[in-house]
């Protein structure tokens, strides 16, 4: 909510508080901004949203406007990179869990990487719930529905990325890979079950692996997504 407000607040229509309920930071944002805060009791505010996404407070705004990949490839301003200088995109794989999805946008923007993108079908969309996994990076950073993934990272390879897929086994250790990487890189993350696509998997030109003490467990794709984005960045 807050994050809305401060990064695209022309989206917001307008603020609605339950009855009894006080966010004077919100307010203040609101007010800023010159977007009204109505007040609402419970029921009202729950046929607006569930309850348990709303907390109190909702914010009626328009749907934002996501991008394209092309958007991502080529943003026609300064570009986004990370402390060490990449300019690092992430795609996902079938990631199914929205709050998986809002997990990873999160670690995205906070490592500096310039967009995510994902496919359009069987896979999570960007949601409320999803939305609130971000903690308001959805509303930071570049984000594109893409019709067909591997068509996008044939793009992606067409305008000079190299791209990384992270695999649980069977690939590089990524802290040895991480030196040999160019500076314009791709990280695609598979889905919770089944990792990724053979197509997908063909589209890599390095695949990592994240190391552990366990010979049986594995990262839930979030952590790993976090893990990887760290070593990149």
């Amino acid at each position: 909510m807050t994050e809305l407000l401060r990064a695209q607040p022309q989206r917001v229509t307008r603020v609605v508080v339950q009855q009894g309920r006080d966010f004077p930071a919100v307010r203040e944002l609101a007010a800023a901004a010159g977007r009204p805060v109505d007040v609402l009791d419970r029921r009202g505010l729950e046929r607006l949203l569930d309850p348990a996404l709303a907390r109190g407070i909702v914010a009626v705004a328009e749907s934002p406007l996501r991008a394209d990949v092309r958007d991502l490839l080529y943003p026609g301003d300064a570009s986004r990179r990370t402390t060490g200088g990449r300019r690092l995109l992430v795609a996902l794989d079938g990631v199914l869990d929205p709050r998986n999805l809002g997990a990873i946008v999160r670690s995205a923007e906070f490592f500096g990487a310039a967009g995510v993108f994902y496919p359009r079908d069987r896979a999570a969309t960007l949601s409320a719930a999803a939305v609130r996994a971000s903690a308001g990076a959805s509303e930071r950073l570049a984000m594109a529905c893409v019709p067909n993934l591997a068509r996008a990272l044939d793009e992606c390879k067409d305008a000079g990325y190299w791209i990384v897929g992270t695999v649980v086994s069977g690939g590089r250790e990524l802290a040895s890979l991480v030196p040999e990487l160019p500076e314009e890189l791709v990280l695609v993350l598979g889905s919770e079950e089944r990792g990724l696509r053979r197509l997908t998997e063909e589209r890599c030109d390095f695949l990592a692996t994240i190391p552990g003490a366990s010979e049986f467990a594995s990262l839930n794709v979030s952590c790993a997504a976090a893990v990887a984005l760290a070593g990149l960045a």
